[in-house]
């Protein structure tokens, strides 16, 4: 095995007893401080996630009627226009329409 890594520094390998922590354990203050640290993050990300205000798709829309007549408008032409395809197919296929309601 070579000594070197082929990384972009070309740094010796620190690999099992090349490195300096081999055979060394944290200490228990070490391993405390370390989770204490973890803790401290864990804490400050989800504070910031709560701190963002997430908005329902039903909040949004009763907040903003206007969007929500445009969307009722767009599903009423999306549903005509599925409607005028299946009469067109059934017309041109010589099949009775039935639509379900």
């Amino acid at each position: 095995m070579n000594d070197t890594n082929s990384n972009q520094n070309n740094r010796p390998s620190r690999k099992g007893n090349l490195n300096p922590m081999w055979g060394r354990h944290h200490s228990a203050a070490t391993k405390q401080k370390q989770s204490d640290a973890a803790i401290r993050r864990n804490q400050e990300y989800k504070k910031a996630l709560d701190s963002q205000h997430h908005v329902s798709m039903d909040e949004f829309l009763s907040n903003n009627p206007s969007v929500k007549e445009y969307i009722k408008l767009l599903a009423q032409s999306v549903i005509k226009e599925e409607i005028d395809k299946l009469v067109w197919r059934k017309q041109h296929q010589n099949q009775r329409i039935s639509i379900p309601l």
